[in-house]
């Protein structure tokens, strides 16, 4: 029997191309040093991510060497299922339309070539481009499903494509949308309104021209830009139908939002531009949806990925009371400067279990210059009662900001060292337009783009210097990609993994980088013997 689906959604996939830095010749490290480290180890002949070096100590293979069947088994950081697709078949399900799907497509392309061929009409096919940072990234992708059928006809949507029009016109998907073989492409920010519109039209017939925020290449191979318009996000509209989709990767945790938009202005961040307001769903809404996620069998954690989730207090506290009436445990982003003592121990009470904090700088000059309407004495305070009630915290530096100068570093690192933080990420500042920096870039000297920057105070290669000098000194917290950050160590608590283990395997594997940063490789350095022996412990365990 064939189905009937209006579309299917790819969420997310592998962005960092490992096979590309197998090419890397190790003599030659000092070249690309704080391109890989402290994010990679070198193992069994090429550079690889820490959850791939847990995979081989584990099962004895490779996710890139694994079947489709196998890699969903696997520890993979996209296999993580994605806020994007749940949220997506919710909000398309009330629409009256169906979609499967595939929330990471190197994990699931024959469930992918399956759901395609089973199809009665060809479905629309979506990439998310969330995650995305260059049109590399998607045409990847396109290339895969076009091996499929070259005539499947793909939309483009998502992050990477809204950021291509911030500074520039809809015209220039035109190209890329030929040479990759899309047929649309849906540039607004809130996209998911465009998304629906066009399925609409595909299933009735009617005039694509009619939706909005829409690039396509006609019946004729004519390009065509429609109407551009603002939407506001699908927040207190949104029904709940968590419980009646189709989840078959997933293992014990969803991630969810209760808000879109951020209230705050930070000099280095384009989001409150782009987003450009901010907006909540009501407690009461919030309680519904929650009722239909935890009638999900074994769900038993919920990621909340709202970048203001503690903010207002009132609203939050009302949140946490709502939670306890719930037996799940959760982790979010949190502002810690606005936590106290009644707030952290609802947390606690509520189920929290770990919280990304957005630090960025523990000197005031530079939290000044950022913007950040924080001081480093309430960031202390704010962790030091995360301590207090056993609630784990990682926090986030950004380094070489405007300002930013080698005084600066020692109070960053000292707040590491000593505020009881679990773990912490290092990275470069990273410099875009449409942002309140580059509007004050006379003032700080600021020249350059992107990750290639210099200003008064510090260069880009300044602070890529100064990453690998902190990752070495730092003892008393443990670092984590700051690229997987928060959704690393949830993952493997979803895998069954508790936050000790997690701590320990982290601090072998930072234990190993840190002997061949200093030019010391073996892969039968002593760390792999412990990691393996933590890991046979929790299989035991599990």
């Amino acid at each position: 029997m064939k189905d009937t689906y209006d579309l299917i959604l790819i969420c997310q996939s592998d962005v960092v191309d490992y096979s590309a830095y197998a090419k890397l010749p190790l003599e030659r490290r000092d070249l690309y040093e704080t391109l890989v480290y402290p994010r990679m180890v070198h193992y069994k002949g090429q550079f690889r991510g820490h959850l791939d070096i847990i995979n081989h100590l584990r099962d004895g293979v490779f996710y890139e060497d694994s079947d489709y069947p196998r890699r969903r088994q696997l520890l993979n950081i996209w296999n993580l299922p994605a806020m994007t697709g749940p949220y997506l078949a919710n909000y398309m399900m009330q629409n009256g339309f169906k979609v499967a799907i595939i929330n990471n497509i190197d994990s699931e392309l024959d469930r992918f070539k399956k759901i395609y061929a089973s199809a009665r009409v060809k479905p629309l096919v979506g990439i998310s481009s969330t995650f995305y940072l260059t049109i590399k990234q998607v045409a990847r992708i396109a290339k895969m499903l076009r091996a499929v059928d070259p005539a499947m006809e793909i939309v483009l949507g998502g992050a990477f494509a809204n950021a291509q029009t911030i500074g520039g016109a809809p015209d220039a998907f035109e190209a890329p949308m030929r040479k990759y073989g899309m047929k649309y492409v849906l540039h607004a920010f809130n996209s998911e309104i465009d998304l629906r519109d066009l399925l609409a039209a595909r299933r009735n017939g009617t005039a694509i021209d009619a939706v909005n925020n829409l690039c396509y290449l006609d019946s004729g191979d004519k390009f065509h830009v429609t109407k551009i318009h603002w939407n506001e996000p699908v927040l207190n509209e949104l029904e709940a139908h968590w419980d009646k989709l189709n989840l078959p990767f997933l293992n014990n945790t969803i991630q969810i939002r209760s808000a879109a938009g951020c209230p705050f202005s930070c000099a280095f961040c384009s989001y409150p531009t782009t987003a450009r307001s901010w907006k909540t769903v009501k407690p009461d809404a919030v309680r519904e949806h929650l009722d239909a996620v935890t009638s999900i069998p074994n769900l038993k954690q919920v990621i909340f990925i709202d970048d203001t989730f503690n903010v207002p207090k009132n609203r939050f506290k009302d949140l946490l009371r709502i939670f306890c009436d719930y037996d799940f445990e959760w982790f979010s982003f949190l502002r810690v400067q606005f936590v106290d003592e009644e707030i952290v121990q609802l947390m606690k009470d509520s189920g929290c279990k770990g919280v990304y904090l957005g630090v960025e700088s523990a000197s005031d000059k530079v939290l000044k210059n950022m913007n950040k309407r924080a001081t480093s004495a309430e960031f202390y305070r704010g962790v030091g009662l995360l301590a207090k009630y056993g609630i784990t915290s990682m926090s986030a530096l950004v380094l070489g900001f405007p300002g930013e100068t080698e005084e600066t570093i020692r109070e960053s690192v000292n707040f590491i060292e000593n505020s009881g933080t679990d773990f912490y990420s290092l990275k470069e500042f990273f410099y875009i337009k449409h942002t309140k920096v580059y509007d004050d870039r006379e003032q700080y000297g600021l020249t350059g783009m992107g990750n290639r920057w210099s200003h008064d105070t510090m260069t880009s290669e300044d602070a890529s210097r100064i990453k690998i000098e902190l990752f070495k000194e730092i003892r008393n917290s443990i670092h984590i990609d700051p690229d997987t950050s928060l959704w690393y160590w949830a993952y493997l608590c979803d895998q069954g993994f508790t936050i000790p283990e997690v701590k320990e395997i982290q601090k072998h594997i930072n234990r190993i980088t840190l002997d061949q940063i200093d030019g010391r490789f073996d892969d039968a350095h002593p760390a792999y013997l412990e990691i393996r022996d933590i890991l046979n412990r929790q299989s035991r365990a599990a």
